[in-house]
């Protein structure tokens, strides 16, 4: 484990920096104020295999390991200032690409993965329902056993990229009497499977569209099934630490772009003929936030290197989520302060980016589930 990165790893960040900021982010204060998703800019994305960075090459994807994967997600949340875009990503690959690599059928990943990876695709996860919150495996969505497949009737909610999703990784109860431990499905459905609602208007992550999705009825054949019958609490598990990181990487690399660009303003910004950088309440604010987002990418790191190395990772996994994702949401709160009047009344790097930020507590498991989860560990 090395906290140097290679000349390989240095070009891979560059590439990806520079890619962002000249493909990625134009017009992005329309987007965020219109809540408008950009298919073309994912087509781009797609094209340089972002939505399958850890994905091998004969399935279409850029064939990288777990650490180099953490390494592009931050590249790409430093140069894209449009953090729904961002997220959109890193929901799909990390919670829906992955696991299909990782359980899928040979003929699954070979028919799905090379559109999902190039960008002709947009995948949804979908396993929360309202009623069972954070506990995701109280699900109510049935997929009954019949002749030839399953009879699915449920809905989930708030599922990152549904309502513009060609493909959904659902989970669904398919014994109700083993519960979580054993019955609990996942299943590949195209989109002719499920409905969609319009957009849910939301706070921050504008870009990033999110929705319901319903199943009525829906016959789904055998062949839609991931892995075996019951292992769907495995698998959504998995996919949960590997979101964790890779969304943590996209953070802090988002965390770095503002750190880098509030340094310039107080280098600029004088009062008194002296840079502001000068006044303690303001330098010792930046030291702390420098501090916290070196330490942050160390624990993703340590996540990234044990993932690849096939050692226990999800204690890992919960504390980068839990510590990135606070800091996350108070960085960007003490960056606006030293902004002050100018980082409010815009639609600024700063604004988008604090209520981008309030959300990351929340999915992929609150901040009080990751406690919980590093309490066991203990």
């Amino acid at each position: 484990m090395t906290y140097i990165l290679t000349k390989q790893q240095i070009t891979l960040k560059k590439e990806i920096i520079a890619f962002s900021q000249s493909e990625l982010n134009a017009g992005v204060e329309d987007r965020d104020r219109n809540e408008t998703f950009d298919r073309l800019l994912w087509k781009k994305c797609g094209d340089l295999k972002l939505q399958g960075l850890c994905i091998p090459e004969m399935y279409g994807g850029r064939g990288l390991d777990f650490q180099h994967m953490v390494i592009a997600l931050e590249a790409l949340g430093y140069g894209c200032t449009d953090n729904g875009l961002s997220f959109s990503i890193g929901a799909h690959l990390l919670a829906c690409t992955i696991p299909i690599l990782k359980y899928g059928s040979e003929t699954q990943k070979r028919e799905y993965l090379p559109m999902l990876c190039g960008g002709s695709w947009i995948a949804t996860n979908a396993i929360t329902e309202q009623k069972s919150g954070s506990d995701v495996f109280k699900m109510s969505s049935i997929a009954h056993k019949v002749k030839n497949g399953y009879i699915l009737n449920g809905e989930k909610n708030y599922c990152t990229n549904a309502p513009v999703a060609d493909l959904a990784v659902v989970y669904a109860m398919t014994n109700e009497q083993k519960g979580a431990l054993g019955g609990i499905s996942s299943f590949i459905l195209e989109k002719k499977y499920f409905e969609t609602s319009d957009k849910i208007e939301k706070m921050g992550l504008r870009t990033a569209l999110m929705g319901d999705i319903t199943f009525k009825d829906s016959e789904l054949p055998n062949s839609t099934l991931i892995g075996k019958e019951g292992a769907g609490t495995v698998q959504f598990t998995k996919s949960m630490m590997w979101e964790r990181v890779g969304l943590s990487a996209i953070h802090i690399g988002t965390l770095q772009r503002l750190l880098d660009e509030v340094v310039v303003f107080v280098k600029e910004r004088k009062i008194s003929n002296q840079s502001i950088i000068h006044h303690q309440s303001i330098g010792h604010k930046l030291a702390d936030i420098r501090t916290t987002v070196e330490a942050g990418k160390l624990l993703i790191a340590k996540a990234a290197f044990l993932i690849d190395n096939n050692l226990k990772a999800n204690t890992a996994a919960s504390m980068a989520k839990l510590y990135v994702s606070e800091l996350y949401k108070n960085a960007t709160s003490n960056i606006l302060q030293i902004y002050g009047a100018s980082g409010y009344i815009k639609n600024s790097d700063i604004a988008r980016s604090l209520r981008d930020a309030q959300s990351s507590t929340i999915y992929s498991g609150t901040s009080e589930i990751q406690k919980n989860l590093i309490l066991r560990s203990l």
